[in-house]
């Protein structure tokens, strides 16, 4: 150890130091109270042998000082004095002293008294340093998980959860939830609502789930259907994710322009819809397994589909709410969480009342997600860039053009057909030139709807007044899925190009089937006075959108040109 002795007699100070010398500590020395906070400054020794009685500052008051120094480091000091009175012995120890010697100094119990001090030195270093280590982990710790929820936060975008016909909580059972809830529409205003709920709690959890929301978002933007989507969330997750990190998921898509409903439940508890009065219509169990058990090859999903019941309501929920548990052990359960059903205009804080009702000052053990979704009698998103239109008369040929600035051209046989999303996999190859995205949503409709007549009415042959009637669009779907499996030969041919006529630019697109084609004569009349066309209607829909429609042969080869503006100049 490193000692610091203190005496204003110089042959005490002799005989201190040759005795701690002998026994292998380094010593440093000083004369009075003013020399002894200069050498402690300088030297930082481990132990002080104070004497008491001393000329100016005494041993008490400089033992005060070097202790204000020193702190929070604890540097240990034993006073020598020669005064063995009760007064000096209890002033000593109120003053800081670790023990009180007296003079002449017996060098064994000298020696002991620094062995004994010399452990607690020893064990107060130790938890010194790890007390050090423990404050860096907690801010090495607390910085990684501010970073990991600002990810989190922006990852996970909760703009699309404000979309009138949603209303949702999310209650995590620590600092971060392994739940996840998305909410986004399509280009053709589908409204699809994803919720998830990964293996285990907090942060490990949390981390779990974000493949999901990204692909998500960036999946419903572009356009793709539910079923693609769900594909890839599982690639996703079993490609990123190590072994046992698995994800409930559910994704339930409305599409209000074509009346029906989409559900996916693979892991969660059953989902329910309800009528305006709290009575299930359907149920939605998990007929699948979460994400990332299975490999992309090996994993297929299968959805339900559903008329739109207008005034009914879907509830998704993780098995955090109806699994929460009160103090006497009994579970939320499904039962409570439906009887919270009977009053549509108060669902979800009716829910959220009985939940912390039942709960009283117990936290949830597991996350509670919960998400209700409205399907209105009239979709009330705001979606009306076609108001206000007018239809473009179906023409005998288009205009040349003055000049090509590109031209692209895509033959998809049988089975691209079949296994591909073709409108969100053309549009993603249009939209790599320059000047489309701002156009990325009507041309999303265009191509939709001229892909959607060339697959279903060309190579399909499906008759559009399948759709008539109620529950119908449900077996239209069932039908043209059937039609696409027994589906052997055909193809589509798609060929687009950017043109300039006039000092304007618009983009070309001619879609040809190799099926029988259809009667599309009948489709060149105007809407009815005060109509409004917002989407799914086919031929008029595109007839809105483009400045020149025209089918040729039977029906089967349609080009339409859609303006771009006034072309970019170099």
């Amino acid at each position: 150890m490193r000692i610091l002795a203190v005496d204003d007699t110089r042959a005490n100070l002799v005989l201190l130091q040759a005795m701690l010398k002998r026994s292998g500590h380094e010593v440093v020395t000083a004369e009075n109270g003013e020399d002894a906070l200069e050498v402690f400054s300088e030297q930082q020794p481990d132990l002080v042998l104070m004497d008491v009685m001393m000329p100016g500052m005494d041993g008490f008051e400089t033992a005060q000082k070097l202790q204000d120094m020193s702190a929070p480091r604890w540097v240990p000091i034993i006073f020598i004095s020669a005064a063995a009175t009760e007064e000096y012995y209890i002033k000593g120890h109120q003053s800081g002293g670790a023990d009180y010697l007296f003079k002449p100094i017996n060098q064994v119990i000298l020696n002991t008294k620094i062995e004994s001090i010399k452990r607690i030195v020893d064990m107060q270093n130790t938890l010194h340093s790890q007390n050090t280590a423990l404050q860096e982990y907690v801010e090495k710790d607390e910085a990684e998980r501010r970073i990991s929820r600002h990810i989190m936060e922006h990852m996970a975008e909760s703009k699309g959860l404000e979309d009138p016909l949603i209303s949702s909580m999310i209650t995590p059972a620590e600092q971060f939830s392994g739940d996840v809830l998305c909410a986004a529409r399509s280009p053709s205003n589908r409204l699809y609502l994803l919720i998830g709920d990964a293996v285990g709690h907090g942060l490990a959890a949390a981390i779990n789930t974000l493949p999901i929301s990204g692909t998500f978002y960036s999946m419903v933007y572009k356009g793709f259907e539910l079923q693609t989507i769900a594909k890839e969330l599982n690639r996703r997750i079993k490609e990123a994710m190590p072994t046992g990190c698995f994800v409930a998921c559910g994704i339930v898509m409305i599409d209000p322009g074509e009346s029906y409903a989409e559900v996916w439940n693979a892991g969660l508890p059953t989902f329910y819809c309800v009528d305006s009065h709290g009575h299930v219509s359907d149920t939605f169990e998990s007929t699948q397994l979460p994400l990332g058990v299975l490999t992309a090859d090996q994993y297929e999903v299968t959805s339900e589909i559903i008329p739109y019941r207008p005034g009914h309501q879907l509830i998704l929920f993780s098995d955090g709410l109806i699994e929460a548990e009160s103090g006497d052990g009994d579970f939320f359960g499904i039962e409570r969480l439906l009887g919270c059903l009977h009053n549509p205009e108060n669902r979800l804080d009716d829910i959220r009342c009985a939940l912390q009702s039942f709960l009283g000052d117990q936290h949830p053990h597991d996350d509670v997600t919960l998400a209700l979704v409205d399907m209105p009698a009239q979709d009330v998103s705001g979606f009306d860039i076609f108001n206000d239109q007018q239809q473009t008369e179906i023409l005998t040929a288009v205009p040349p053009a003055d000049s090509v600035d590109w031209r692209v051209s895509f033959h998809l046989g049988v089975s691209e057909v079949k296994a591909l999303d073709l409108t969100p996999m053309i549009l993603g190859a249009l939209g790599q030139f320059k000047g489309l995205e701002k156009h990325n949503q009507k041309l999303f409709l265009i191509m939709a709807e001229l892909l959607n007549n060339a697959l279903d009415h060309g190579l399909l042959e499906l008759d559009s007044s399948l759709k008539s009637g109620p529950d119908a669009f449900e077996k239209y779907l069932a039908e043209r899925q059937q039609q696409l499996e027994d589906l052997s030969s055909g193809c589509i041919e798609i060929t687009a190009s950017k043109l300039c006529l006039h000092d304007e630019s618009f983009l070309r697109i001619t879609v040809e089937d190799s099926g029988n084609g259809f009667n599309y004569e009948h489709f060149n009349q105007p809407l009815p006075s005060g109509q409004v066309m917002m989407h799914g209607r086919g031929i008029k829909l595109v007839k809105q959108l483009c400045r020149a429609v025209v089918y040729e042969d039977r029906g089967n080869k349609v080009t339409v040109d859609y303006d771009l503006g006034t072309p970019d100049r170099p």
